[in-house]
């Protein structure tokens, strides 16, 4: 666990409320989405002097996209274009890049104080911040939709006897791409991103966002009361897995949630809780797909697997 000696004077001074389980729904405020004017083509160029093509990353019949030192060369229509990017994600019906820029935003300021009783409050701000935006085009470079990502909040902490501590918690965002769709998780970052306090309630929350061509397909939000632990979101082929654990006040693990999709169809969701038992994490922060879509996964002191309808737990040998 990641919690050390400043996390349990706070658990002593704020909590007494019991472990909560996990929500989910299909609405989300944490996202904004916002469909492209058709003119934008900014993101294609001419292929530079001196680009040097090494492989072949996809062939999609009339668009072949291939990697080259630094950014990619699309081929269509029997013409070249270069995208001027480190990394982008490409499907059959366009591409995505992603980036962040500075903007001045209002954005929430929350104080915490801990001198003999916890007491929280916040108001909103003006500041310059990096925001994270998710750009998709057709391969004509018309922009189809963007999405930004949840916006951070400021923190104060006051501990009591001049102790005074300041900082800014970003979203952590995830991306992974299957064949066709972009999948987008967000999770809120708590003070300091180490303290076990509640996330900030505002507009931030916890949510996995799945897009498309024409935009999102279909989005998710769980419970967002403790900062998340061990997340980890990744796709091959057809297949994506999505985990992460929920911990307690006192920073031990409540339980670990893991989604399997194929597409964007949901074919395997299970909450595990902990095993009063087993001095050990829910999950583990890493899983394996195969090409056939089996998933395994670090849980409890052994690993989960998933394949073809079926789940099995499989204990370590030496526990």
């Amino acid at each position: 666990m990641k919690k050390g000696i400043l996390s349990l004077l706070l658990v002593l001074f704020v909590f007494s409320s019991a472990c909560i389980g996990n929500i989910e729904n299909t609405h989300t405020s944490c996202t904004s989405v916002s469909n492209g004017s058709a003119n934008s083509t900014y993101p294609l160029t001419d292929v530079p002097y001196g680009v040097i093509e090494l492989d072949t990353l996809a062939d999609y019949g009339d668009v072949t996209v291939v990697q080259t030192t630094y950014g990619y060369v699309i081929l269509r229509n029997n013409t070249k274009v270069f995208l001027n990017v480190s990394e982008a994600y490409f499907f059959p019906w366009g591409f995505v890049i992603v980036k962040t820029v500075p903007d001045t935003r209002s954005i929430p300021i929350v104080n915490a104080s801990f001198d003999r009783n916890y007491t929280e409050d916040s108001r909103n701000i003006t500041a310059m911040i990096g925001v994270t935006k998710i750009e998709a085009y057709d391969y004509g470079g018309h922009i189809l939709w963007v999405h930004e990502s949840q916006p951070p909040y400021i923190w104060e902490l006051k501990l009591g006897r001049g102790y005074q501590k300041k900082g800014i918690s970003y979203p952590k965002v995830l991306i992974s791409n299957s064949t066709d769709y972009l999948f987008v998780a967000e999770f809120s970052r708590s003070f300091g991103n180490s303290i076990t306090l509640p996330s900030f309630t505002g507009n931030t929350g916890n949510c996995l966002c799945i897009y498309g061509k024409e935009g999102i397909v279909r989005r998710f939000e769980f419970e967002k009361k403790y900062e998340v632990e061990n997340e980890f979101l990744q796709s091959l082929g057809d297949y994506t897995v999505l985990g992460f654990q929920v911990p307690c006040e006192d920073g031990s693990p409540e339980y670990g949630r893991i989604m399997i999709f194929k597409g964007s169809e949901i074919i395997f969701t299970r909450s595990f809780e902990r095993d009063p038992t087993c001095l050990c994490n829910v999950i583990h922060g890493w899983a394996r797909i195969t090409p056939d879509g089996c998933v395994f996964f670090g849980l409890f002191n052994g690993y989960g697997f998933y394949c073809r309808g079926n789940f099995k737990y499989f204990k370590n040998e030496k526990d």
